[in-house]
């Protein structure tokens, strides 16, 4: 069983990626649209992989992942229009730039697992 953590605002862009990840072999998401939800779900339901966008209601995304981080090894995606932004503040795991294609998503999923210590820019 995989589980994902997304930690995006756009509840369209979230449910495009759980069909994604669906197809990727993910089972279960829990999808949060605030700094501390992410924190907390994480917490209670540990992720295999986080995905984090640009949006959320209150917080900061990059920083709910690097919380995250801290307390465990995970993976984590970036799926943001800001990329520059995102590799000044979180060194680990793959960045998906945006606007993006949904089909480049395995091959993002897999360089942030193969890579989790390097950032890697998917274009």
């Amino acid at each position: 069983m995989s589980h994902a953590l997304i930690i995006e605002k756009n509840m369209i862009i979230g449910s495009e990626l759980s069909r994604r990840l669906s197809n990727f072999g993910f089972d279960s998401f829990d999808h949060v649209w605030t700094e501390e939800d992410a924190v907390a779900v994480a917490d209670m339901r540990p992720p295999d992989l986080i995905l984090v966008g640009d949006n959320l209601e209150t917080g900061d995304a990059v920083e709910a992942a690097r919380r995250i981080c801290e307390k465990r090894d995970v993976p984590v995606l970036m799926v943001t229009s800001d990329s520059f932004r995102v590799k000044q503040r979180l060194s680990n795991g793959a960045v998906l730039d945006g606007p993006f294609a949904f089909s480049k998503i395995p091959l993002a999923i897999k360089a942030a697992y193969n890579r989790p210590s390097q950032r890697t820019s998917i274009h």
